[in-house]
């Protein structure tokens, strides 16, 4: 890989980790519903807003998850080990990186859990 382009790509996981970072900070708190208030909630109101908290969690869960990927991803890039498979040694294609600049591995190990 050419240094232009491992350039272009450390450039893109950095503006992705700060867009990403940008997003947690701005979203807002979520909210809890006492399940408890039969009284004040009618139950169809009170499951939409237990459906609503629980996708917020898991897209909150998701954007975490991504910081951790990008930071791996610009540490890689520090330690010299970036476009380099972290599984079998092998060059990663830049098509690959430019498509998911994250990516540790070759396209035949992507399913392997790096440690």
């Amino acid at each position: 890989m050419k240094l232009s382009q491992k350039n272009h790509l450390k450039k893109q996981l950095e503006n992705q980790l700060q867009e990403t970072e940008r997003f947690l900070e701005t979203d807002q708190e979520i909210e809890s519903t006492e399940l408890t208030d039969f009284d004040r909630n009618h139950p169809a109101d009170m499951a939409t807003d237990y459906t609503t908290q629980i996708r917020e969690m898991a897209i909150e869960d998701f954007r975490e998850e991504e910081i951790e990927e990008i930071k791996a991803a610009l540490q890689a890039i520090e330690d010299g080990t970036y476009g380099r498979c972290q599984v079998c040694g092998t060059e990663i294609p830049y098509e690959r990186l430019e498509a998911l600049p994250t990516a540790l591995t070759c396209i035949d190990h992507a399913d392997e859990e790096i440690v």
